[in-house]
């Protein structure tokens, strides 16, 4: 497999289809699905209070993609805000994706949102994202903001392949009842009523959850929900020898939902470097 690991398979039976349109993102105007920064007001940019967001903006409606393959990635920390510090390992890990989803974290505090790194990604492929939770350099919190479709909710619900995926970048925070997620990674989910839960979090049922926040890939079958974490490009945690802070390659994630099975691979950005390093095999000899 290369520079890829899976990191867990599991099946499920999906749900019976509803009448339908599916959108088709290749298809679709700049104006809709492209980098929508450009349509968007400046006053809409500008930093959310928490207690300014109506549960409508908090909780974004389902967004139905053809997608098969989907990457995922979060917890960047752009300093530069087109992205342009993003590794060219990430672009290269989700060639061959039909969508990039951002799970929120891709600047730094209220110094830079950092959204030009969804620009850079949708060279690959389109891009839809998460509002989040994020600090200020003189103390407190607020939410980053809204950028039409591309930018929606703290959390949003995203159907693909007869699945309904949960997006968002912190378990532990509203909308819905916080989701412990200890320093390991994985979310605390013994004497939770999962699915009670995700539904009031997503305002309805979902099949799979990415999650992100921790800087740590995870991947964790609960209830017949899949929980999936794609880890960081750039600020993993939990490595032998890692500084907190320090710039390494990290991870991103891809989730396959074609056949009716879900399948998530973690990739490790540091393999794909290593074999771009590696020379190339020599050209046989002709024969005599």
């Amino acid at each position: 497999m290369g520079a890829r690991h899976a990191l867990i398979r599991a099946a499920f039976g999906g749900r019976p289809q509803a009448s339908r349109t599916d959108i088709g993102y290749r298809n679709q105007p700049c104006a809709a699905f492209g980098p929508e920064s450009a349509f968007v007001e400046e006053d809409s940019l500008l930093p959310t209070d928490i207690q300014t967001l109506t549960p409508d903006e908090a909780i974004a409606g389902t967004t139905r993609v053809t997608a098969r393959r989907i990457g995922f990635l979060s917890d960047d920390h752009n300093t530069r805000d087109d992205g342009s510090d993003l590794p060219v390992e990430a672009l290269e890990a989700f060639k061959g994706c039909d969508l990039i989803v951002h799970l929120g974290h891709m600047g730094v505090r209220d110094d830079n949102l950092g959204r030009g790194v969804l620009d850079r990604l949708a060279i690959v492929a389109p891009v839809l994202a998460v509002r989040d939770y994020s600090g200020k350099k003189a103390g407190g919190t607020y939410i980053t903001p809204a950028e039409g479709q591309r930018v929606a909710g703290l959390t949003r619900v995203i159907e693909a392949g007869g699945f309904r995926i949960g997006v968002l970048h912190n378990l532990e925070k509203e909308p819905g009842p916080a989701i412990a997620t200890p320093p390991g990674g994985l979310p605390a989910l013994e004497g939770v009523d999962v699915r009670a839960v995700l539904r009031e979090k997503f305002g309805g049922p979902v099949d799979i959850v990415a999650y992100a926040s921790t800087h740590r890939e995870a991947a964790i079958l609960k209830d017949g929900v899949l929980f999936v974490n794609p880890g960081s490009p750039t600020f993993p945690r939990g490595r032998p020898g890692r500084i907190q802070g320090q710039r390494a390659l990290g991870t991103v994630g891809v989730l396959d939902v074609g056949g009716g099975v879900a399948v998530f691979e973690v990739i490790h950005l540091a393999e794909i470097a290593s074999a771009a390093k590696q020379p190339a095999p020599a050209a046989a000899a002709p024969k005599m």
